[in-house]
């Protein structure tokens, strides 16, 4: 009768003696999760700015006093499915000490990626033209666009979509409208060192054909070291009704010297 007893009792130390796992703490949860996230982030490109800044100038003195000065710039990032591009122009030029040209534009763009090649947009262009009488010119709007090729021998995208255009001349006049937005970059390399390139983009009016504004730019690209470059660059804006007593069209041609980033 002793040997029930005893056999009972060795059962029950045996099995108190294993060890049961323990489900994970809530706060071990919580950071794992969170670990998680964060390497996920940071297998992500968070990308960085990537661009150049270019800089001409010409003086002439003697029969003629001649100056001008001239400063473009874009620089652009991308991170993941995202991309931004900022790009500016300034101009200034003097005929004897006396001011023949003064202009300034800046565009801001933001892209999101919806797949390998097309994303939507968002976009802000605003200018000033002294010579053409533009105390401000403004336009935002929205679209699609498609990235047809984008490798080292070419980059090639389309864009299409609508927006709010402004514009106040000097004289108080001021007029603002929904415009059609249409854009294009076409990019090249020649060689190693000399890449060729044409971006513009044009905003016909839905209130009135004829008032229609382009803005275009043209230019060669030559590497002169790791981060130095030349370039000749041609720069049209395009307004079809302009203030009377100027022209349509504004163009302005720059052999400019720069640095990459």
């Amino acid at each position: 009768m002793l040997v029930l007893p005893l056999v009972l009792g060795s059962a029950l130390a045996a099995s108190a003696s294993v060890t049961v796992p323990s489900a994970p703490a809530p706060n071990a949860l919580v950071l794992a999760t969170a670990n998680a996230f964060q390497e996920e982030v940071a297998a992500e490109d968070l990308g960085v700015w990537r661009g150049g800044l270019d800089v001409g100038l010409t003086k002439s003195e003697g029969n003629a006093n001649n100056s001008s000065y001239a400063v473009t710039g874009k620089a652009v990032r991308e991170m993941g499915t995202h991309r931004y591009t900022a790009e500016a122009l300034w101009y200034y030029a003097t005929q004897d000490d006396a001011r023949t040209q003064r202009r300034a534009l800046g565009t801001l763009k933001y892209d999101k990626f919806v797949s390998e090649k097309t994303y939507l947009y968002g976009n802000l262009l605003t200018e000033t033209n002294e010579q053409a009488l533009v105390d401000l010119r403004w336009t935002v709007g929205a679209g699609i666009g498609e990235q047809w090729r984008d490798d080292d021998q070419w980059r090639i995208s389309t864009e299409l979509g609508v927006g709010w255009f402004d514009e106040r001349y000097e004289n108080g006049v001021e007029e603002d409208y929904l415009v059609v937005r249409g854009a294009w970059e076409v990019v090249t390399s020649i060689t190693d060192t000399l890449t060729f390139g044409s971006t513009g983009e044009v905003f016909p009016s839905l209130d009135d054909k004829d008032d229609i504004y382009g803005l275009a730019t043209t230019d060669f690209s030559a590497v002169l070291s790791e981060s130095m470059v030349a370039k000749l660059q041609w720069i049209l804006t395009y307004d079809n009704t302009p203030e009377e007593g100027n022209e349509r069209a504004d163009n302005i041609y720059l052999l400019t010297v720069g640095w990459q980033f």
